[in-house]
């Protein structure tokens, strides 16, 4: 179908719509776009802060604006004099209606700018103007036409020429109360000022368009209003890249600009970028039209995205692994060193590996050529826009050593969001169940809407060689979960693991009753779709760990302090995690800054069964802060303290070897662990007393266990052993 067809079947659809939309014709002319010319030239885009007028720590949300560089518009251009509304957005989806004031009352009415809107749905109203309309072609703006009408001939933090600092200076006036922008620094090295640092529930507010502005080339709410997204994928900034910017080739999220309601202040600058993956939509985000002359084309992008290390160089040769013996191994060492001291003087330094103070929550899965793949989140508060993951590999020699790299790289960062939990495993179970499928690796990520934690969507990517390359990113659709309105519901704090049958079963912090404070999330089709199992009666604590038993059923323990039978609570579900009966079990609870980790040894030596059946055990990590019996490093039955692992062979019933974490016989030795990088003290009964633990069992038969920076491996030998 040519493009002239194409407009006239537009035209006759918008004769259609002009009855259906009320009452409003759906054509060009009566939507009541208005443009702004904006005409070719120069400027300097990027970073405008200079490292003497803030400190490391509010450094940290400039790290993507370097370097600065000076770039060429070369063709006149017409943009949005204002952001695209309701009710021009829903000629093209009238269905969209349904999420007016969905989130805390916001975007309600016909004229305030439209909220809840994809990057694909809208790119596919741009298109739809597009075909409807014989002069202009319609699209998003690229970053670099974005920030040059923004400042529209400034160079300074904000559009309105004046200098000074970010967090002195007020760009928007009386409208700052009004659209609950957040003018202190509140972000601080640990998590103090919690309900301050991002909102919690975000207040309804006029989102209006054409109340903030206009700058100097008549455009309006670029500082304030709604996010707004752009046509580039977002990246680091390439120094060479200076005539007709247009990102890069792929990515995993678009590049989103501008300020809006219910944030913090140094977002507002002209030159700070947000991204989001083309398919999520929330209640801070919305969109701003560019037009061009009809058939005018930008450049194709050049730019490939920088390989990370994790990505480098990744084997695809089957591993041949050695089958796990009855000699004892334990290894420990730390994966990498921090600074002395935070910061630098050098911002590109500082910010060429994003790893701060605060490192923890990790997740660990081991690869079909024998790599060890562990990500986990990093950030100087966990309720920042800073908190990123970071990934690092073990990678397989030919002797069959696991040797990690010694350069931490990003993983996955939509800029300017709370990256909060990951969960990172295989499918291992479907194979062994008959599934025809390649190895597959499977990744949940929260992702917030900005700095804190509490407003969640999870996504969902694919890995098929080895962790290399990764399926571009899908927020999972789980009804109410799927719009950034629940608490902590949608934060993968859990495990993740699957079952016989091929179902993928996640655990998140958050239920939807006051007794259920862990839900299991579940796909039944190799993670394509998900639905919430769990209703009630879920396991009554947090950062719940489970596993699936010989017969079907889940086992898990969670963190609840003790609080629900004042010892750690055991959860068995029958029903694919849809009820649970949950019981007290022998375990001491475990509370802040400690989760624990439950494992099924698949492959351990089985002639290490006690009753020499050749069962598959069960193991539990977990902390005892202050002491359970069983036996330290020198294999002596005493009081240990610290991490400790527990071993079942009888699928959770009896729990017969608890051995420390420790393989200091003599004296006593100190290391640097998570999730705050303290100093720890490790000896013969002493295993560490902190951590967010995370575990994988590989094939050789060998426990790898990581707090995010140090690592422990061992077998079963180990633990049973004297």
């Amino acid at each position: 179908m040519d493009r002239t067809t194409k407009k006239i079947l537009a035209w006759l659809l918008c004769l259609i719509l002009a009855n259906a939309v009320s009452g409003k014709t759906a054509c060009i002319d009566d939507m009541g776009l208005e443009f702004v010319p904006v005409k070719a030239g120069s400027f300097v885009m990027g970073a405008d802060l200079s490292a003497d007028c803030i400190t490391a720590e509010r450094a940290i949300f400039i790290q993507d604006e370097l370097p600065a560089r000076k770039v060429r518009i070369t063709k006149d251009f017409e943009i949005g004099r204002y952001e695209v509304t309701n009710a021009q957005y829903e000629m093209y989806d009238p269905g969209h209606a349904a999420m007016r004031g969905k989130a805390y009352g916001l975007s309600e009415k016909d004229n305030e700018a439209v909220v809840y809107v994809s990057w694909n749905e809208a790119s596919a109203f741009c298109e739809w103007l597009s075909a409807k309309d014989s002069e202009y072609d319609y699209r998003l703006p690229t970053e670099a036409e974005w920030e040059y009408a923004c400042r529209a001939g400034t160079r300074t933090p904000y559009n309105d020429g004046r200098e000074g600092d970010i967090y002195e200076m007020n760009p928007v006036g009386k409208l700052a109360e009004k659209q609950r922008i957040i003018t202190d620094w509140l972000i601080t090295r640990g998590n103090r000022n919690a309900d301050d640092i991002a909102w919690s529930t975000p207040e309804d507010v006029d989102l209006t368009v054409g109340q903030e502005g206009p700058n100097a080339w008549g455009i309006y709410d670029m500082m304030l209003g709604v996010q707004e997204l752009t046509l580039d994928w977002y990246g680091p900034y390439d120094p060479s890249d200076t005539v007709d910017p247009v990102g890069y080739k792929s990515g995993s999220s678009k590049a989103v600009r501008g300020g809006c309601h219910n944030v913090h202040i140094q977002t507002l600058r002209s030159a700070n970028r947000s991204s989001s993956n083309r398919t999520d939509s929330h209640f801070l985000m919305g969109f701003r039209l560019v037009r061009v002359p009809e058939g005018r084309s930008l450049p194709s992008p050049t730019l490939t995205q920088p390989v990370k290390r994790w990505a480098e160089d990744v084997s695809q040769e089957k591993h041949h692994w050695d089958s796990d013996t009855p000699n004892p191994y334990f290894e420990m060492k730390s994966l990498y060193d921090m600074h002395e001291e935070y910061g630098s003087d050098e911002l590109a330094e500082q910010f060429s590996i994003p790893l701060y103070t605060h490192n923890h929550s990790p997740t660990l899965t081991w690869m079909e050529n024998g790599d060890l793949l562990m990500i986990w989140f990093t950030g100087e508060s966990e309720k920042s826009q800073a908190l990123t993951t970071l990934a690092l590999r073990g990678r397989r020699q030919e002797s069959g050593e696991l040797v990690w790299d010694e350069q931490l790289a990003e993983f996955y960062k939509e800029a300017d969001r709370n990256m909060h939990g990951t969960q990172v495993w295989n499918n291992k179970v479907r194979l062994d169940n008959s599934f025809q499928e390649p190895f597959t690796l499977y990744l949940l990520n929260g992702i917030c809407t900005d700095g804190r934690w509490s407003k969640l969507a999870m996504s969902f990517r694919k890995s098929t060689d080895n962790g290399a390359t990764w399926t571009e990113p899908r927020v999972i659709k789980k009804g109410r979960n799927s719009f950034h309105l629940d608490n902590d519901g949608n934060q993968p704090q859990g495990n993740a693991f699957t079952m016989k049958d091929g179902t993928l079963l996640s655990f998140t912090d958050g239920g939807f009753d006051e007794g259920t404070r862990t839900t299991a999330n579940i796909s039944l089709d190799g993670g394509d779709t998900w639905f919430v199992s769990t209703r009630r009666n879920g396991p009554p604590g947090i950062h719940t760990s489970g596993i699936e038993l010989d017969d079907g059923r889940i086992l898990a323990f969670s963190r609840d302090k003790g609080e629900t039978f004042g010892a750690m609570p055991v959860s068995v579900s029958t029903d694919h995690g849809s009820t649970f009966i949950n019981q007290k079990s022998e375990f001491p609870g475990i509370g802040t800054v400690q989760r624990c980790e439950l494992i099924r040894l698949d492959y351990a030596c089985r002639e290490l069964d006690p009753k020499g059946l050749g069962r598959k055990p069960i193991v539990l990590i977990s902390i005892a802060s202050d002491g359970i019996n069983g036996k330290d490093a020198n294999g002596n039955e005493t009081t240990i303290y610290g991490t400790f692992a527990a071993v079942s062979w009888d699928n959770g019933k009896t729990w017969p070897v608890k051995r420390v974490l420790s393989d200091v016989r003599e004296g006593e030795e100190k290391y640097f662990a998570g999730p705050w990088n303290e100093q720890i003290t490790l000896d013969a009964a002493h295993g560490q007393n902190k951590a967010y633990w995370a575990a994988a069992h590989t094939p050789d038969g060998v426990i790898h266990l990581s707090d995010s920076r140090l690592y422990y491996a061992f077998n079963l030998a180990w633990l049973v052993g004297e």
